[in-house]
């Protein structure tokens, strides 16, 4: 339990970023996918948001034109290693490679800082390898649980009330998660109307 705990004790795990700004990240996982990526970035277009998008190394290097256009259209990209898989099963040489090959792919649309490890927690071990490599390790403060984490029709009612300045929205995409474009629309037309803006991490902190 210690490996698991030790990190967030120490900070070394990013939940919530305290702020003054009327500002919360908006992040998405498991990504790019040709059956919700387009959608969702039309509607993040639409309110003039921006999101973190934690992407799959080799869906990313599958669908390279997706990864080309959230970067284009101002949105971040974070390291979610190459395979979706938890994280916590991987030993500290097969997860480093994992991430080095998911660097390689990503950093040529842009900087990454971010990592977030796959079906949950990281050990402590974990934490370091990621760190090493120059990467922060990310969780979140306000999570969907619905829709396979991509939320539902109504998600968007529960979850907007508990996001507040500083939060850090996890959502999930991809062919099973069709309704996150809309857990989004939702969930930025509610946040809009309390003055608060979706962001992505890095301009948050």
């Amino acid at each position: 339990m210690l490996s698991v705990i030790e990190p967030v004790l120490r900070g070394r795990v990013l939940f919530f970023v305290p702020t003054r700004s009327p500002r919360f990240a908006l992040t998405v996982d498991d990504g790019p996918d040709p059956a919700t990526t387009p959608a969702l970035l039309d509607v993040l277009r639409r309110h003039g948001a921006h999101a973190t998008f934690f992407l799959i190394g080799e869906r990313a290097a599958a669908h390279p034109e997706l990864v080309a256009r959230i970067a284009r259209e101002g949105h971040e990209i974070g390291n979610h290693t190459w395979r979706d898989r938890p994280t916590w099963r991987l030993g500290p040489d097969e997860f480093r490679d994992d991430l080095r090959a998911t660097q390689r792919v990503l950093v040529t649309h842009g900087p990454v800082r971010w990592f977030r490890p796959g079906s949950g927690w990281p050990t402590a071990r974990h934490v370091t390898v990621a760190e090493e490599e120059g990467l922060r390790c990310v969780l979140g403060s306000a999570v969907a649980i619905a829709g396979a984490g991509a939320g539902t029709a109504t998600s968007a009612a529960w979850l907007a009330p508990v996001v507040r300045r500083g939060t850090v929205v996890v959502l999930h995409e991809g062919p099973r998660r069709s309704g996150v474009a809309a857990t989004v629309d939702g969930l930025l037309e509610r946040t809009a109307r309390r003055g608060l803006a979706a962001v992505t991490l890095s301009a948050l902190t």
